[in-house]
């Protein structure tokens, strides 16, 4: 039986918090490859705000709260000549007319009472607001997200969010004189007695925390739940659970970095001789080309590669004949390991060894086999920096690792090995 999604984040979650909390740990490769439609941690943490029970409490009882919005009054006191704008002050009236001109019964001193919509509770409310709108309408794809069950509340209470912010007289009247809202501004209003100020700080004061990565354990492993469980993309979290295994084994000290998106860099860390990076759903470092062209093909002659080649030539000409629209024929073959492991010495920084992992999540032998055929590619075409097979220039040892869960063998022992330093070309390893 594979190995459940929980069971997989209850062994690799102790290890992420520490990471998470510092804002320190790339999970991007990672969650491209779910089905959330997101391509970095910071929308996912937004969106696990959003499924905060809190949050969308506070916006289905809204529209009663905003009913206690409350305002200010100033007393402004002015002097004009020949109109009267709010309540005529005596008393100073008479002072303004001896000390300017005793005759001019035009001069009138008046008290003037303006209502405040800015003050700092509606600031934080309206923050809070406009922090879901862009949630809801800009940060993530609302058709795409509508197919889970999880946000199917969102489908009417996002236009609960938008109507009032967009609506409301008053929040119009707050965002003419919208200020930046300081963390003291919040703090201050999470004392207020009026609910719907209280509320709306402790949510606001709650999605700066989750921003900043001052999450506590259960919030990272619900996080992660809601990353691989929800989406029901468990082969990755099967190739997050091998990266940090991974890791775990060879070091105490990673560096685990915020991926940029371009090489998938998840770690790096040292030992007495080596420098290691561990990339996931990468091609790796410029040291490594896991491409065959078919220029490089065509140099060889034989009756199949003469004819695959002469189709994809013509398939790339009928897509811009029927589709106006081509694709790359340039390539015979490309290849994307699931984990690469780089180790240069740390004395000339030169690569001394790579190890490539290929992940299947299954118990199935089948599978099993179709990975290590998929591994054997990656470990047979991978090339250097100067285009040559890295087993033809021989300087560089190229070994292979198979990741799957539970694999019995015909006789239906288990085949699996210890993940530790194993010299062979390629291991398979399972849990």
């Amino acid at each position: 039986m594979k190995r459940s999604a929980e069971e997989l984040i209850e062994e690799i979650s102790d290890f992420l918090v520490v990471y998470l909390k510092s804002g320190k740990v790339g999970l991007n490769s990672f969650i491209e490859k779910t089905d959330l439609e997101i391509s970095n941690l910071d929308q996912l943490l937004q969106i696990h705000f959003l499924m905060q029970e809190e949050v969308k409490e506070f916006v289905r009882e809204l529209p009663a709260l905003i009913r206690r919005f409350k305002t200010s009054t100033t007393l402004k006191q002015d002097t004009y000549h020949g109109k009267i704008k709010g309540q005529v002050n005596w008393p100073r009236t008479i002072n303004e007319r001896l000390s300017k001109n005793a005759r001019d019964r035009s001069i009138f001193a008046v008290n003037e009472r303006n209502r405040e919509y800015a003050i700092k509770e509606n600031q934080v409310l309206l923050e809070l607001l406009q922090v879901l709108d862009t949630i809801l309408f800009h940060v993530i794809d609302n058709k795409h997200y509508e197919k889970y069950t999880w946000f199917q509340e969102w489908k009417n209470l996002k236009l609960v969010v938008r109507q009032i912010l967009t609506k409301n007289v008053y929040l119009s009247r707050v965002s003419k004189d919208q200020a930046k809202v300081t963390d003291r501004m919040v703090i201050d209003t999470l004392k207020h007695r009026n609910p719907l100020y209280r509320r709306a700080a402790f949510l606001l004061h709650q999605y700066r925390e989750i921003r900043e990565g001052e999450m506590s354990e259960e919030d990272i492993r619900h996080l992660l739940r809601e990353t691989f469980i929800f989406p029901e993309e468990e082969s990755v979290l099967f190739e997050l659970y091998w990266v940090v295994r991974l890791i775990e084994t060879n070091t105490k000290k990673a560096q685990l970095n915020i991926l940029d998106g371009k090489n998938n860099l998840v770690a790096e860390w040292e030992d007495e001789t080596y420098l290691h990076k561990i990339y996931h759903d990468s091609d790796g470092s410029s040291e490594l080309n896991f491409s065959v062209s078919t220029k490089e093909i065509a140099n060889h002659y034989h009756p199949f590669l003469d004819r695959k080649l002469a189709s994809q030539q013509h398939a790339a000409k009928l897509a811009h004949q029927f589709f106006e629209k081509g694709f790359d024929s340039s390539m015979y073959w490309r290849g994307r390991p699931d984990i690469i492991v780089e180790m240069y010495n740390k004395e000339d920084y030169q690569l001394r060894k790579v190890v490539i992992g290929e992940v299947k999540h299954t118990t199935s032998r089948d599978y099993a086999i179709t990975g290590l055929r998929e591994l054997l590619d990656y470990t047979t075409f991978a090339k250097n920096k100067s285009g040559e097979y890295f087993e033809d220039a021989g300087n560089v040892p190229i070994m292979g690792m198979l990741f799957t869960d539970r694999v019995t063998s015909g006789n239906g022992e288990e085949v699996s090995l210890v993940l530790k330093e194993i010299n062979e070309k390629v291991v398979h390893v399972s849990i």
